[in-house]
């Protein structure tokens, strides 16, 4: 509890004025405002929730955000925060793939869908088809990058492997001939842990190379999902045994 209290004393001028003068006017008048303007005043104001929540980034391969891309991201999924971790990371707009539960969240669902966030409907498969079709579309034109969590939702057993990837959550990027970048993190899981109270947290995160057009010609979505698994699986097992020797000092 004091945890949180430090953290919403800490940052609730710049948390309400985030909302009322960034994320709200951004929702509402998407058609007025640029994605790109749009992008850049939400990344700003998840800066000061970054000081909040004491992050001490590791990144490896810290030039790959500043690439122009565009990327089709595939990263695994710890937090209901990552998307604001991935957003503080890339300075050049990044469009979100979510479940429609994702909108209802309070702040958290407005603020993506002020970056034109598409979120699924998973009851509803012609939904799906149309929503999936959009980003397609977005991937040929080049418009983005494109994230998805192929786990497809969260994994909360912190020192498990991945959950096994969908391979249909490829299907779109090999569709359009996408350039995939892999990516992943660990430690965004403690920030925001009750249990928890450091003067820093820890946070991992790793660019894997890109996978280009020619490198998945010929596959299908299950095998490149099996590789691209098997990829990231390593990459987060030696950031386990890394984060084992990090520094963590009590509040």
């Amino acid at each position: 509890m004091r945890k949180y209290l430090r953290i919403a004393l800490g940052y609730a001028f710049q948390f309400i004025h985030a909302y009322l003068f960034v994320i709200l006017p951004n929702m509402l008048f998407r058609k007025q405002f640029s994605l790109v303007h749009r992008y850049k005043t939400l990344r700003r104001s998840i800066r000061h929730l970054y000081r909040a929540i004491r992050i001490q980034l590791y990144v490896n391969h810290p030039e790959v955000p500043l690439q122009k891309g565009p990327f089709f991201i595939v990263c695994n999924h710890h937090s209901t925060l990552d998307p604001f971790l991935i957003i503080h990371l890339f300075p050049d707009p990044i469009r979100f793939l979510g479940k429609k539960e994702v909108r209802k969240l309070l702040v958290f669902g407005d603020a993506t869908a002020s970056i034109d966030t598409l979120y699924i409907d998973r009851t509803n498969i012609r939904s799906q088809i149309q929503v999936l079709d959009k980003m397609k579309t977005s991937l040929i034109n080049r418009d983005s990058h494109w994230l998805i969590f192929p786990e497809g939702t969260r994994n909360r057993q912190y020192s498990q492997p991945l959950l096994p990837f969908k391979p249909g959550a490829f299907k779109q990027a090999l569709e359009a001939k996408a350039t995939i970048l892999p990516m992943v993190t660990y430690g965004f899981f403690r920030p925001l842990d009750p249990k928890l109270n450091w003067k820093h947290y820890p946070v991992q995160v790793d660019f894997l190379p890109v996978i280009t057009p020619a490198m998945y010609a010929g596959k299908s979505t299950v095998e490149l999902a099996a590789e691209v698994q098997a990829m990231m699986q390593a990459v987060s097992d030696k950031m386990k045994q890394a984060d084992d020797h990090m520094t963590r000092k009590l509040a």
